[in-house]
């Protein structure tokens, strides 16, 4: 039998801005699925400076689910600082992080885990990109931004990934803590320099395909000014890890 207060063989990190209500949805689904694993875990809810009750949900769920954690930053940071923070408090040999909103379900961890357990890999990122992936109900104007966005990024950082953008990744946890301390961006596109720091530590990755739905009620928004906002932080990145032109993966 599982027993819920040992060493967790995995730790799951939830960056939360403005996520009462999914939170109460997501929670429970998660923790079912993985008690059918049998394995223990820890759930690590990284509260981002929420305006809603977005701490006060999660401190109730805590009662139900003693293996939430609750890590509330003071202000609003951004999700690349959320995602740091839960990913260098985890406990777990290994540490997924995944949305709210589960565009991508805790079901999916098994294609994951597969690379990581069976197959040698440091890390395993979901891809909406490759083939075998699932991809619904995506609007155009998201397919348009999400390949504008990976044009960008293949050309000035990271060669070789067809989807760094997916929010469900996989990695073992020595891999973590050297990685994450190394990341410098704190918004929605700190998964590229994740992905740059990985490759420069000589990291073996894995894109995994992955079903992926549509969520409407995105906390990123699309507009001129965010655009403009992910090509200077492309570039800022780009300085902040010194990489080549572009820098090759672990192909």
């Amino acid at each position: 039998m599982m027993i819920e207060t040992e060493q967790p063989n995995l730790s799951v990190v939830i960056p939360a801005y403005n996520e009462q209500k999914r939170l109460k949805t997501a929670i429970p689904s998660i923790v079912s699925h993985l008690r059918q694993r049998g394995r223990p875990f820890e759930i690590i809810v990284v509260n981002d400076g929420s305006r809603d009750d977005t701490a006060r949900v999660t401190q109730e769920l805590t009662e139900t689910y003693p293996m939430i954690r609750l890590i509330t930053l003071n202000h609003n940071r951004g999700k690349g600082a959320a995602v740091r923070a839960g990913m260098l408090a985890a406990c777990g040999r290994y540490v997924l992080f995944t949305d709210a909103d589960q565009s991508t379900s805790i079901s999916e961890l098994e294609k994951l885990s597969v690379k990581l357990e069976r197959e040698s890999y440091d890390i395993a990122i979901g891809s909406r990109a490759v083939n075998g992936a699932d991809v619904q109900a995506q609007p155009w104007y998201r397919v348009l931004a999400g390949k504008l966005f990976g044009l960008g990024t293949r050309l000035l950082v990271l060669g070789g990934v067809a989807d760094t953008q997916c929010g469900f990744k996989c990695m073992k946890h020595e891999a973590a803590q050297k990685v994450f301390p190394q990341v410098t961006s704190d918004t929605a596109i700190f998964d590229v320099e994740m992905l740059v720091v990985a490759s420069r530590e000589g990291y073996r990755v894995a894109e995994v395909p992955v079903t992926w739905v549509h969520d409407p009620d995105t906390r990123i928004p699309y507009n001129l000014r965010r655009a403009i906002g992910i090509w200077a932080e492309l570039f800022r990145i780009k300085r902040a890890q010194r990489v080549g032109w572009p820098l090759k993966t672990w192909k």
